[in-house]
């Protein structure tokens, strides 16, 4: 009955976990976080990057202007090419989704990154490569940096626990703190989420 009695608990407490494990087997589908109908998608590329880069020199420039505003697509081209050597060999198909103060990461993960450690008894349940979505804020953490802190992991429609996340974002990091960081100019001061783009503010003096 003791047994009984600590399964069952188990099983509620990690029942987010078990019901998304299940639809994973059964259903297959795509990761997703849930978002507002606000919300808006941008994609990494060549040119969107370029655009971004141009910004962050005009707030960076002495004179420069009270904020600059990144596109989805120039956001979404900054987080990809701030990932870590291991992030970017293990990640493809990014696309990021903006909501109201929030980043949502949307990609294609080898989890083989992750490791035995990571994935436990739940490794034999996942393919070679499978959708993940990341979400969490972000703000100005110091000069120079904005610290994104995921809050949520999830692996098809498998949520890791929360207290998991900050371990699985460090093996895709490299780092310890459970923070991606994407660097930003030393004028910046503040920043707003919004679904429309990601507005830096210049630092008041």
């Amino acid at each position: 009955m003791t047994v009984l009695f600590f399964v069952a608990l188990l099983g509620w407490h990690y029942r987010a976990q078990v019901g998304g494990l299940y639809h994973s087997i059964v259903d297959r589908p795509h990761a997703a976080v849930v978002q507002d109908s606000s919300a808006s998608t941008g994609h990494p590329s060549a040119a969107a990057l370029a655009a971004a880069h141009k910004k962050q020199r005009e707030i960076g420039r002495k004179g420069g202007p009270a904020y600059v505003t990144l596109t989805p697509d120039e956001m979404a081209s900054l987080m990809a090419e701030g990932l870590g050597p291991a992030g970017a060999a293990a990640l493809d198909s990014i696309r990021v989704v903006l909501g109201e103060g929030r980043f949502a990461f949307h990609a294609s993960l080898k989890m083989d990154v992750l490791g035995p450690r990571v994935l436990g008894p739940f490794a034999a349940m996942f393919g070679d490569r499978e959708p993940v979505a990341v979400s969490g804020p972000a703000h100005v953490a110091a000069v120079g940096a904005v610290a994104w802190e995921p809050d949520s992991f999830v692996v098809r429609s498998f949520p890791f626990p929360h207290s998991m996340v900050p371990m699985v974002v460090n093996r895709l990091t490299g780092r310890p703190d459970g923070i991606v960081p994407i660097p930003v100019p030393p004028t910046v001061g503040d920043m707003r989420i919004r679904a429309s783009g990601v507005t830096f503010y210049r630092r008041a003096r």
